[in-house]
């Protein structure tokens, strides 16, 4: 297997490989689509009725290309290196449309990795309050409790020591605090929501997805 292939993405590419070179075209032109809006599920679902699969297929086969071009960006893949998609069964002509589209957004990529790992802020520590009030004259309804949340955020790859967040040293320029109120039935919405999408994290394609973004 080529060193910047995964085994997660053989059957995709060899499903790729078996497709003219124009349907190739298409793909690439929904992962460019994909990276700058995100899925687009009416397009997949047009695509897997021109092709009679199952939309799964395409949206599968459209994640495994971006995923190719993130780790041919992440591995300074050479084109002398990419040629070597012989071995899984692609022509010249198809290695040389999947080629143009790994070189087209290659230095977006790149940036996009690197950014991310000069300027993502990182969760510390979390500060919470409730507030409710028990009796008014002036509140004739039944008050709603508040919850106020402070996140602590760092850009510093430093141990999770509480003491480092609360240091009198100018930190302005690499930690940050956020502060939230919501209310009991939103904060319940959104913990609901970050669950699954926790769960959603912990499918093998999300994660093989995930995999590519962190390989450097």
């Amino acid at each position: 297997m080529l060193f910047f292939i995964k085994n997660s993405q053989k059957d995709r590419l060899l499903f790729l490989s078996q497709q003219p070179p124009e349907v190739i075209v298409d793909f690439c032109k929904l992962a460019l689509d994909y990276l700058a809006n995100g899925p687009n599920e009416k397009k997949y679902s047009i695509a897997a009725q021109k092709l009679n699969v199952v939309q799964e297929d395409v949206g599968s086969t459209v994640e495994c290309l971006l995923s190719l071009l993130i780790d041919c960006a992440a591995f300074n893949v050479t084109e002398a290196d990419f040629q070597e998609l012989s071995s899984l069964k692609f022509s010249s002509e198809q290695i040389a449309i999947l080629w143009q589209f790994v070189t087209n957004k290659n230095e977006y990529v790149r940036s996009l990795l690197q950014s991310r790992q000069r300027h993502d802020y990182r969760f510390r520590d979390l500060e919470w309050r409730l507030d409710a009030r028990v009796a008014s004259r002036s509140n004739l309804s039944q008050a709603t409790p508040q919850i106020t949340m402070k996140f602590h955020l760092d850009r510093e790859t430093i141990n999770e020591h509480k003491d480092r967040i609360y240091d009198t040293t100018d930190t302005s320029s690499s930690r940050k605090q956020i502060v939230v109120s919501t209310d009991p039935c939103n904060l319940t919405h959104i913990i609901a929501t970050l669950e699954n999408a926790l769960q959603q994290s912990k499918t093998h394609r999300t994660r093989n997805f995930v995999k590519a973004f962190q390989q450097q």
